[in-house]
C-alpha cells in the first residue's frame, strides 16, 4: 500500500476511532470468504449503525477508495474477497431483529444469522422458509446479495420471494428505501438489489414476510445403487405434480464424506441418496406416493421417520455436507449450477462422467427439486489447480449446464470465480445492459470492483 492510502486511512482512523481497523493482519478471516481466495484488505470498518455506513461510504467516495461489503463470509465465489488498497465494510454488527407476529413480518439487520430469524419467528408459530445449508452461519445480508435458496426452496421459494422491503446506501451516500420502508416506488429497486452481489449498494435493513409454520409430514431417506435412478426418481416425482417441501440429492461420495464427518445414521454404502420431506394437508398421501416412486426406481433402502428427534439425525447428513466435503480434502472447488429439474438425470450422469475422466474426485449434491446441483472438484494435489485441470472440468460443467437450458449459478453468485464464464450464458448485449445498471448506481466502480463482469 502506497503512502497516499496510508495517509487517507490514518485520517479515517482519527475520525472513526476503534470502528476502523488498520492492523488487518490480526483479522485474517476478513481477507477471504469460503472460496479461500485471499487478499489482505488495507482496512476493515465495523459499522454499528446505518449512519456509520453512510459516513464511511461518503469518505471512501471522496477519496476513491474501493469498498467490499461483508456479512459472515460464507460465500463460495469470492464475492466478499477484498480488493487492493480497499476497505472491507463489515455489516455483521447491524443486528436489529423484530418480529411483528400479527402482520407476519420481521425487520432485520443484515448481520442477523439466518437461523436466528427462523428461531425468533418460530416463537410465534411463524416460519421463514429460505434456509441455505449454511443457515446456522450465513448472514441475511449475504443471503440478499446472493438471492440464497435452501432446502425448502422448491415448495416455498428463495430469498427474493420473502423480501418486502429494503434499505440500502448507495455510493453517493443516499439511503434508498423500497417496499415496506417506502411511500411508494415506480421501479422495483429491491429486485435490482437482491442478487446484485454488493455491486449496487450496502443493504442496512431488511423487511421479510413470514408464513404460518407448516405442518410437516414424514422425512424419507432413499438410497440407490445408481445415481441415475435417484435422479429419475426426482423427475418422476415432479412429473406427477408432487411438490415435496424438501427434495435433496446427494451422490455416494458426498454421503461418505458426511458419514465420516459425523455418522448420524447407518445407511451402508450407496451410489446416491435422496432426502425428502412433505408438508401441508396432503403430506401423508404424498409421502406414500413418494415411497412408491422410490421403489419403482429400485431404491436399495428406505428410511421413513416421523419422530422429530430421529428426523434430525437424517437431516444432519445434508446439513453437514459442505463442511464434511471440505474436511475430506485439501482443496475444494465448489460450483452450483442449475438446470430444469427434468434435465437433472442428464446432469447427474455428466458429473459421473467427469468423475471418471479426471484424476481428482468430483462429487455432487443439492436441491433436486429445482435442479440446483452443487458440484465439487476435490483433490489433495495442488498441481491439478495449477495445471488448469480443474478449470477444464469446470468449463465442461458450465457448457453442459447451458446446453441443458440451465444457469451457471443457482444461489452462490458469480463473484470472482465465475465472472470469466459469464459469456457462456449471457449475450454481449445482455452483459452490457447489466453493466449499464451497475454504472447508473456506481459510476466510479467503487463498490465491489472486479467482480461479476469478465473485463473488470
Amino acid at each position: 500500500m502506497n503512502q497516499k492510502f496510508i495517509d487517507i486511512f490514518a485520517s479515517f482512523k482519527d475520525y472513526f476511532g476503534d470502528k476502523l481497523i488498520l492492523d488487518t493482519e490480526a483479522y485474517p478471516q476478513y481477507s477471504k470468504d469460503a472460496s479461500e481466495i485471499s487478499l489482505r484488505p488495507a482496512a476493515i470498518f465495523f459499522a454499528e449503525t446505518e449512519q456509520d455506513v453512510i459516513e464511511i461510504i461518503n469518505k471512501c467516495r471522496v477519496e476513491n477508495i474501493p469498498i467490499v461489503f461483508r456479512g459472515a463470509g460464507t460465500g463460495y465465489t469470492g464475492g466478499a474477497v477484498p480488493v487492493p488498497n480497499g476497505l472491507v465494510l463489515a455489516l455483521e454488527r447491524l443486528r436489529h431483529l423484530e418480529v411483528d407476529h400479527d402482520r407476519r413480518i420481521a425487520i432485520c439487520g443484515p448481520g442477523i444469522i439466518t437461523i436466528e430469524l427462523m428461531n425468533e419467528a418460530e416463537k410465534y408459530g411463524l416460519y421463514y422458509p429460505p434456509d441455505p445449508a449454511s443457515y446456522d452461519e450465513s448472514a441475511l445480508g449475504g443471503n440478499v446479495a446472493e438471492n440464497a435458496g435452501g432446502l425448502h426452496c422448491k415448495k416455498y421459494g428463495v430469498t427474493k420471494d420473502y423480501i418486502i422491503g429494503l434499505k440500502a446506501v448507495t455510493i453517493d451516500g443516499e439511503l434508498i428505501k423500497t417496499g415496506y420502508f417506502s411511500d411508494g416506488e415506480l421501479f422495483d429497486l429491491a429486485g435490482l438489489l437482491i442478487g446484485s452481489e454488493g455491486l449496487l449498494g450496502a443493504v442496512t435493513e431488511i423487511a421479510v414476510r413470514l408464513i404460518k409454520q407448516p405442518q410437516y409430514g414424514p422425512t424419507i431417506l432413499a438410497a440407490f445403487d445408481m445415481p441415475e435412478n435417484a435422479a429419475a426418481t426426482v423427475a418422476e416425482i415432479i412429473r406427477r405434480g408432487i411438490v415435496p417441501s424438501v427434495m435433496e440429492y446427494m451422490d455416494g461420495d458426498a454421503v461418505e464424506c458426511s458419514n465420516k464427518y459425523e455418522k448420524s445414521v447407518d445407511i451402508g454404502t450407496a451410489a446416491a441418496v435422496l432426502l425428502l420431506e412433505t408438508s401441508g394437508d396432503n403430506r401423508q398421501s404424498e409421502a406414500n406416493e413418494i415411497l412408491s416412486i422410490c421403489r419403482q426406481f429400485n431404491a436399495s433402502s428406505l428410511l421413513f421417520e416421523t419422530d422429530k428427534s430421529r428426523t434430525e439425525s437424517l437431516w444432519k447428513i445434508r446439513r453437514n455436507l459442505s463442511k464434511a466435503v471440505k474436511a475430506s480434502v485439501k482443496f475444494k472447488i465448489a460450483e452450483d449450477v442449475c438446470v430444469p429439474p427434468s434435465k437433472l438425470p442428464r446432469l447427474v450422469e455428466f458429473v459421473s462422467e467427469l468423475n471418471k475422466k479426471y484424476p481428482m474426485r468430483v462429487n455432487s449434491y443439492g436441491h433436486a427439486g429445482d435442479g440446483n446441483l452443487h458440484v465439487n472438484f476435490l483433490t489433495d494435489e495442488i498441481k491439478y489447480i495449477e495445471n488448469g485441470l480443474i478449470e477444464e472440468g469446470t468449463v465442461a460443467l458450465f457448457k453442459k449446464t447451458v446446453e441443458l437450458g440451465g444457469t451457471l449459478t443457482g444461489e452462490h453468485g458469480i463473484g470472482l470465480t465465475k465472472k470469466d464464464h459469464l459469456g457462456l450464458e449471457f449475450s454481449p448485449e445482455t452483459i452490457e445492459a447489466m453493466k449499464a445498471v451497475k454504472s447508473a448506481f456506481d459510476g466510479k466502480n467503487l463498490l465491489n470492483p472486479g467482480k461479476m463482469f469478465p473485463d473488470q
